[in-house]
């Protein structure tokens, strides 16, 4: 900095109170020091960002404290010289670090940034991006950023393209820096009224030989194509492209369809693009669409592709606002109920949901379509469920309970939620039949089902029966294979609630007993709510006695958690070390 520039900037901050003298002169001595390691090459990238960061924040404060002055003072007269060495100042570190590092897209960004905002520097800026879109960047981005800087805040399309062609060299298969060159020419040519469509023509023709057979890149440059609406021309040149290199792509079918809901409505006959604003029009063109591609020759697999396609774009329409007119209403309905049943006629409709939303929304009997959806998709827990609850909301028991039959005969392991809509409509309806139910799960082939139903019974038992019947329909249910650790841990908590003394006692031990024998092996908890048992209601002297057997017992692996386990509960119960010895000896129930 020149010495007046220095008298000038002490003078600014004294005069404002805007640093103290000792934090001035600390900030001279910082830039004192960046600038020696600038000059002998030692400076790093960060320091550099660090300082400028200090420098943006004190050319804020600056600026503040100047349009406070003029408010408050009334007047315009005030040396804002300061802003200009500041901005200088911010402008050269900014330059050193862009010619000793390499270039970052956030960077550049945040130094457009600082010039758009003080306009001194709006040359400097283009003239610094001149100097270094010359050189080669990592990152094509950096292309990108100054090239669309030139286009939108300098309208300077020629630097534009230069920038785009110098990350190009460099970053051939790049397909976002084509991206954007191309969007740049699609708004330039809006700019010009279409005086640049040559120019605009011949990059797209380019862009898409150089990316031949690429479809997902020819739906990019369609997007940005009918963005602006003064590029007719230019979007029929796409659409045109589109349709004539994947007629025989789904793809291109559905992206049809969709910018012709969108309202672009493209006639295949005169090949010709125009724009209708009439919503009603587009539906109906959409749905003409996928209505043709269907007729088309595609392989099988693409077809059902489109035909899945077509059908959630019927959904997406219904459920928009656009289903406010009758008249759109009725024709989405009878092309609901037209495209469905044929893409279930066509082997085309494979998924549950879609023949749930079929169900729901149908003029027809909706379990005539469910009954079609379980023969298409037999292993869809949700549309057996759906099925079966149908019949039963309208009480028709008996198909209820053949669905359910031949639900659970398809499902198998996985046919829970059946029995659990079946178990809650019996209960609420006919508890008569519902034991018939239990019975029926309690034996079913499956530990995944048998395992939820019996302790379930069980619970239903004791309360409609009593513990007499249900001490005997556990003893039935505890003989199924595999055994059910919750079959004996529910009988356990019915028994607690008992008031029947010693023999109360015995029984549970017994379960206790059985329960350690069956799970012991690989269950820490079933020894561990053993001994809670005798510590809560049994005797403290059979406590030891149980825990030497779990450990005799369990895998050599759980040992140690087992005496963990152990351990806490001695301090729950803070018992000592007991003393009386012996062998537990239970009995069965007399």
């Amino acid at each position: 900095m020149l010495a007046d520039e220095v008298e000038s900037e002490i003078h600014f901050m004294k005069t404002y109170s805007i640093m103290k003298w000792d934090e001035l002169i600390k900030l001279n001595n910082d830039r004192k020091s960046l600038n020696q390691k600038i000059t002998l090459g030692l400076a790093t990238k960060e320091e550099l960002m660090k300082q400028i960061k200090v420098e943006l924040n004190m050319l804020d404060t600056c600026q503040l404290k100047i349009d406070q002055e003029m408010k408050e003072n009334d007047t315009e007269y005030i040396n804002t010289e300061i802003l200009t060495i500041l901005s200088n100042r911010i402008n050269d570190m900014y330059n050193s670090m862009f010619l000793l590092f390499p270039v970052e897209k956030t960077s550049l960004s945040e130094y457009i940034e600082f010039c758009s905002n003080n306009t001194l520097f709006i040359t400097k800026c283009s003239n610094m991006l001149n100097t270094l879109m010359s050189r080669y960047h990592s990152d094509p981005e950096v292309y990108i950023i100054a090239a669309t800087y030139e286009f939108d805040d300098r309208n300077d399309v020629e630097s534009a393209r230069k920038y785009f062609a110098e990350g190009l060299k460099y970053h051939k298969n790049c397909k976002n820096l084509y991206v954007e060159e191309f969007w740049v020419e699609v708004q330039h040519l809006e700019k010009t009224a279409g005086a640049s469509l040559p120019i605009a023509i011949e990059k797209y023709r380019n862009l898409i030989k150089y990316f031949e057979g690429d479809i997902e890149f020819h739906f990019i440059l369609l997007d940005r194509a009918i963005k602006l609406s003064a590029v007719r021309e230019l979007q029929c040149n796409v659409v045109r492209d589109m349709v004539k290199k994947y007629r025989h792509s789904e793809l291109m079918w559905q992206k049809l369809a969709k910018i012709h809901f969108d309202g672009f409505i493209y006639h295949q006959e005169t090949e010709q693009l125009h724009y209708d604003k009439n919503y009603i029009s587009g539906i109906r063109n959409c749905i003409k669409t996928y209505e043709n591609g269907l007729k088309e020759n595609l392989p099988l697999k693409n077809k059902h592709k489109l035909w899945n396609f077509y059908i959630n774009h019927i959904i997406e329409i219904r459920k928009s606002y656009r289903m406010k007119k009758e008249t759109i209403r009725n024709f989405m309905n009878d092309t609901m109920e037209r495209a469905f049943q044929e893409a279930h006629d066509n082997k085309a409709l494979l998924k549950a949901e879609h023949y749930i939303y079929w169900a729901e929304n149908t003029n027809k009997n909706c379990h005539r379509i469910l009954r079609k959806a379980v023969e298409v998709i037999e292993d869809s827990v949700e549309l057996w469920s759906t099925l079966i609850s149908y019949y039963l909301n309208y009480d028709s028991l008996e198909m209820g309970i053949e669905a359910f039959q031949a639900g659970v005969r398809a499902l198998t392991s996985k046919s829970m939620p059946l029995w659990e809509i079946l178990i809650l409509y019996m209960g609420n309806t006919h508890p008569k039949l519902l034991q018939q139910i239990y019975h029926e799960g309690s034996h079913f082939p499956f530990p995944e089902i048998n395992f939820v139903i019996r302790p379930e019974y069980l619970e239903w038992s004791v309360v409609h029966n009593g513990i007499l019947s249900t001490r005997e329909l556990f003893i039935e249910l505890r003989d199924i294979k595999p055994e059910c650790k919750q079959l004996y841990t529910t009988m356990i908590s019915f028994e607690l609630t008992q008031n029947s003394g010693i023999t109360k006692l015995k029984t549970i031990r017994k379960l206790y007993n059985d329960v350690c024998n069956a799970f012991g092996q690989t269950d820490i908890g079933v020894w561990s709510d053993c001994i809670r048992f005798e510590y809560m209601y049994g005797s403290h002297k059979l406590v030891k006695e149980i825990y030497k057997a779990s450990l005799l017992c369990l895998e050599p692996d759980l040992r140690s958690g087992m005496t963990e386990e152990f351990e806490k509960l001695k301090e729950e119960f803070m018992e000592d070390e007991p003393k009386d010895g012996g062998v537990i000896v239970i009995d069965d129930d007399e």
